[in-house]
């Protein structure tokens, strides 16, 4: 299972950057789907999902930067 969320940018606070979770068996590194993750069983390898393996990839920005040149 892949969460995705976009970057969203708050006025007067800092930006929620764009993450995105990939939820995998620990066993056989399967994307697992929500169904498998409610039953908590891997429907591959029948493995334990109550400790699933994940993935977090963040999307980071650079800030522009102002300067003046005299």
């Amino acid at each position: 299972m892949i969460i995705e969320n976009q970057a969203v940018d708050v006025k007067g606070q800092d930006p929620i950057c764009a993450y995105k979770v990939e939820i995998l068996c620990p066993s056989c590194n399967r994307d697992v789907t929500e169904t498998e993750l409610a039953a908590l069983k891997c429907d591959d390898c029948g493995a334990d999902l109550t400790d699933p393996k994940q993935n977090l990839a963040v999307a980071v920005t650079s800030v522009p930067v102002f300067g003046v040149t005299f």
